[in-house]
């Protein structure tokens, strides 16, 4: 049981960090000009910089270290580093949300506002690093292509996907409520009593 949920956190995390990577990627701008909207951190284009290598590296020497199937020091070392990264992530926003910042999370290429799903979905992030760090031991190689290999890229997949669109599932725009017409307006009198 140990081996599955090692599995799944430690593919969930790697795998958020590649489809993290892409996005940013495909939009480079859209981080450093959240962070400039949020006037919190000096040289927005810097950090935002440093955060998208961060999570590039950290991904894809994971991912090699998984495919090695050895060097698990190498991958505890990269799941401590998403943690911190994850958890930095989740401080943001939670200092953004409780300074009443607003503006877009700058965490993909579609805009959405700073909400409690993007923190939460990067404490939990934070969580899963840091369970896979403790059972790194019995996590399943991708050199090791069985069953058990298939259920947890499923199970991860499918825990990414959830994962990543958990905020946008969970934002509700503000919608402008619709004037409701009065008795004068529907018989088109206007505000000095002549009929418009």
């Amino acid at each position: 049981m140990s081996g599955l949920l090692a599995g799944v956190a430690t593919y969930t995390v790697l795998l958020t960090l590649l489809v993290s990577t892409a996005e940013h990627l495909s939009r480079p701008a859209a981080l450093a000009e959240a962070l400039a909207t949020h006037r919190v951190l000096p040289a927005p284009v810097a950090v935002a910089t440093l955060a998208i290598a961060s999570e590039a590296l950290l991904a894809g020497t994971g991912i090699v270290a998984l495919l090695r199937g050895s060097g698990a020091g190498l991958l505890v070392a990269v799941l401590v580093g998403s943690a911190a990264l994850f958890g930095l992530y989740a401080g943001y926003g939670l200092h953004v949300r409780s300074t009443g910042r607003a503006g877009s999370c700058g965490c993909s290429r579609v805009e959405l506002p700073m909400t409690g799903w993007v923190v939460a979905r990067a404490s939990i992030l934070a969580g899963l690093a840091l369970v896979a760090s403790f059972l790194s031991g019995s996590i399943i190689p991708a050199s090791r292509a069985d069953a058990s290999l298939a259920v947890v890229l499923l199970a991860a997949a499918t825990f990414t996907t959830l994962l990543w669109h958990l905020p946008a599932a969970m934002h509700e725009p503000a919608k402008a409520t619709p004037e409701r017409p009065t008795p004068a307006r529907s018989m088109g009198i206007t505000e000095g009593g002549l009929p418009g």
